[in-house]
C-alpha cells in the first residue's frame, strides 16, 4: 500500500498533484474520493518543456487540481492502469485537510 501524502487547505484553496504519465503506454491516471462534497477534483496534462527535445513515444504527466469547498478530511486514491487491466501500476493517496 502506497503512503498517505498530507495535503492542508482552506475553503476556497486549491492544490495540484502531479503524476507522472504513461499514456503512450495506455495508462491512465484516474481518482476516487470518499467524501466527493468538501472537494472538486480536475484533471489537467503538462507537457515536456518546450526548450528540451521531446523523446519519441514521451507522455505528458497528469495533473489532478484539488479545490476544497468545505471543511472536513476528503482521502483521495489515484491509481494508473490501463482500462482492460484489473490492478494498478502504480497509486497514490492523499489526505485532504480542509480548515
Amino acid at each position: 500500500m502506497a503512503d498517505v501524502e498530507e495535503i492542508k487547505l482552506k475553503t476556497g484553496e486549491s492544490a495540484r498533484i502531479k503524476c507522472k504519465g504513461l499514456g503512450t503506454a495506455g495508462y491512465q491516471w484516474n481518482y476516487m474520493v470518499d467524501k466527493k462534497e468538501l472537494v472538486d477534483i480536475s484533471k489537467d496534462w503538462v507537457m515536456p518543456p518546450a526548450k528540451k527535445k521531446p523523446l519519441a513515444g514521451a507522455s505528458a504527466d497528469e495533473v489532478f487540481i484539488i479545490k476544497a469547498n468545505k471543511k472536513g478530511t476528503a482521502n483521495i486514491y489515484l491509481f494508473q492502469k490501463r482500462s482492460w487491466e484489473k490492478e494498478p501500476a502504480n497509486e497514490r493517496r492523499v489526505r485532504v485537510v480542509i480548515g
